[in-house]
């Protein structure tokens, strides 16, 4: 199914209800999201010494075993800091607000999680929950249902299809992507495919771009001090023409390319900077970029040693 098909892409579904956890059990376990004991969150806030009567429970060997996880916002921090990071790797958060769920949201990016948001286009208090995640896609439930209703036969007080569609379009302007009608959920892993495509295109360009600069600026620099009896020259329109012509129309495409077959199987890396840029991998990224850099930049040299 679509969860899934999101899982072995790395890719962790959570869901934010506004049920309790007893009502929300059955559409859960329909959807596909595991409702074993300790398995979900309330975000509803607990008086001091007030118990949950929907909390789940475990009968397992004689022991009633209660469930151990934070309730609310303000214990799911605490819990985060002091214990461990369990309130992040659930998969269903109940008796959410609005307000609640766009804390939430902050509390996964606080902890270098990218947050896609997926809700209803035409309820505008998902307005502050689209802007809030990193991408936002808004689901248009009404279209089919609009587009089969005829103006004439409305109430004069009811609301015109053009007037919900209006409304729907400005409650999800913070969405990168508007979906028509439940089905087009469908489209979800070919857009988180195409994302990654694009990304890795853009990368691979880019230090395609860093390493043609640096072997131009050591070119230079090599140049300078040939042991030559005369100093190569380097033209200034070949300068230009290499940096504002070559480089673009080689980059250029790469940035384009399709994407990978085996994308959806990747698992990326945590988008933490202290991670992808810490000491060591910078260490191995600028080596990589030197090895890269040097040979272009090397080889003219000697050829013209050699002439």
């Amino acid at each position: 199914g679509l969860l899934s098909t999101f899982q072995d892409a790395g890719v962790r579904f959570v869901y934010f209800s506004p049920r309790n956890m007893r009502r929300q059990k059955e559409i859960a376990s329909q959807m596909g999201i595991d409702v074993a004991w300790n398995c979900a969150i309330s975000l509803r806030p607990l008086d001091q010494g007030e118990e949950d009567p929907h909390r789940m429970v475990s009968n397992y060997a004689d022991w009633d075993v209660n469930a151990k996880l934070p309730h609310g916002i303000e214990s799911v921090r605490r819990h985060l800091k002091d214990v461990d990071n369990v309130p992040l790797l659930v998969s269903l958060f109940t008796d959410v607000t609005k307000t609640t769920t766009k804390e939430m949201i902050e509390i996964f990016q606080e902890y270098n999680d990218t947050v896609i948001t997926v809700g209803l286009s035409h309820l505008p208090w998902n307005s502050k929950i689209f802007s809030t995640a990193d991408l936002a896609i808004g689901v248009d439930v009404l279209s089919d249902c609009l587009a089969k209703t005829d103006e004439d036969d409305l109430r004069y007080n009811a609301l015109l299809p053009s007037e919900v569609s209006f409304a729907s379009a400005i409650s999800s302007h913070f969405c990168a992507f508007r979906l028509q009608g439940v089905a087009s959920i469908e489209h979800m892993p070919t857009i988180l495919a195409q994302g990654r495509a694009s990304l890795a295109a853009a990368t691979s360009a880019g230090i395609f771009f860093l390493s043609g600069l640096m072997s131009f600026s050591f070119y230079v620099l090599f140049t300078v001090c040939s042991v030559s009896t005369t100093i190569p020259y380097v033209p200034n329109i070949g300068a230009v023409i290499y940096l504002l012509v070559i480089l673009p129309l080689i980059g250029l495409p790469m940035a384009m390319t399709d994407p990978d077959n085996r994308c959806m199987q990747q698992v990326p890396p945590k988008n933490d900077a202290a991670v992808s840029f810490g000491r060591k991998e910078g260490k191995a990224f600028y080596f990589a970029s030197f090895l890269k850099a040097v040979p272009p930049a090397v080889f003219p040299q000697l050829i013209y040693l050699i002439a």
